[in-house]
């Protein structure tokens, strides 16, 4: 389906007035912002990564999609009515705010550009991340592995971080048969699935952030593991049953965010239970193993790739 994709950029202070008001339309889906304040600092808890390096930038780029059925010229003047309005409230707009840009383009195009960025990730011996597209025409060396397939473009763990990699080579080296496992910040959910996979009994996966829910329940679905697999959302510290009790858990956050969960995580594993962690770089983890040691941790392994490290800790 063809669409007319309509960019101009404002000034940060004008930007929510102006989506305000775009969303009014009855025909738009969205309004698509880009762009950095000074105040937009990203929180841990909800993402996996952002980059230390993000700065602000000068203005706000919006984006908003008009069915193929309309008129450039009527969309125009629809978008600059909006411009001239948050102007006349006295907002400043900036200078380009009406310098309009509307081209045509093929949303069969976007899906197809999205996916050329994913291809099957072999993990270990066993495993293989699957973008779901690639399912039916695996290769013959990839298509004997237990697949964890995945929709990369719906959240956070498309498969291809280093920090993905190292937890998912380390549940593959333990013995998950039975195992109740619980997945700390479980994203798309690709931890939870590949411990099921490797013959996790049951496990618990979850997130705080309502669109990795969403993400991680569809991929549990594509994969059929349903019943083996409980998704739900809540605090990171406090999500699960206070009484649950695992043999197995996994914390794939950030270095502070695991610091914290140690206390928690401690009481509710079972004697010689596995507490894998990652998402920090090597410069962090001697933190973490101090903390692990606070809490009656003994490190098993390190696993390191790049600069990301994830550790193996034993309750003892």
């Amino acid at each position: 389906m063809h669409w007319w994709q309509v960019q101009f950029k404002v000034t940060h202070e004008a930007a929510e007035a102006v989506a305000a008001l775009l969303q009014e339309f009855p025909d738009l889906q969205g309004v698509q912002l880009e762009g950095i304040a000074n105040v937009h600092i990203p929180h841990p808890e909800y993402g996996e990564w952002f980059d230390e390096m993000i700065v602000p930038t000068d203005g706000v780029e919006v984006s908003v999609y008009f069915p193929e059925g309309h008129e450039p010229k009527v969309i125009r003047a629809r978008v600059l009515e909006v411009v001239e309005r948050v102007a006349a409230s006295g907002l400043d707009v900036g200078a380009n705010a009406r310098n309009i840009r509307i081209d045509s383009v093929d949303d069969s195009t976007w899906l197809n550009a999205w996916k050329e960025h994913y291809h099957p990730i072999p993990v270990g011996d066993e495993l293989v991340i699957v973008p779901i597209w690639n399912l039916s025409d695996l290769p013959e060396d990839l298509a004997s592995r237990k697949p964890i397939i995945v929709e990369p473009g719906m959240a956070f763990g498309t498969g291809t971080h280093q920090t993905t990699h190292l937890c998912t080579q380390a549940l593959s080296e333990l013995d998950l048969s039975g195992a109740n496992v619980l997945d700390v910040g479980t994203g798309t959910g690709i931890l939870a699935i590949a411990a099921a996979r490797l013959g996790a009994s049951h496990v618990t996966a979850i997130d705080i952030d309502p669109v990795a829910v969403d993400a991680a329940h569809q991929n549990v679905e594509h994969n059929a593991l349903s019943d083996v697999i409980t998704v739900q959302e809540g605090n990171l510290l406090s999500g699960y049953a206070q009484d649950a009790r695992f043999d197995v858990a996994v914390a794939n956050i950030l270095r502070d965010i695991v610091i914290l969960l140690l206390p928690q995580v401690a009481r509710r594993l079972n004697p010689g239970g596995y507490l894998l962690t990652s998402g920090y770089i090597d410069t962090q983890a001697p933190a973490v193993e101090a903390a692990l040691l606070n809490e009656g941790f003994r490190v098993a392994k390190r696993y390191q790739k790049d600069d990301w490290m994830a550790i193996l800790a034993v309750k003892d």
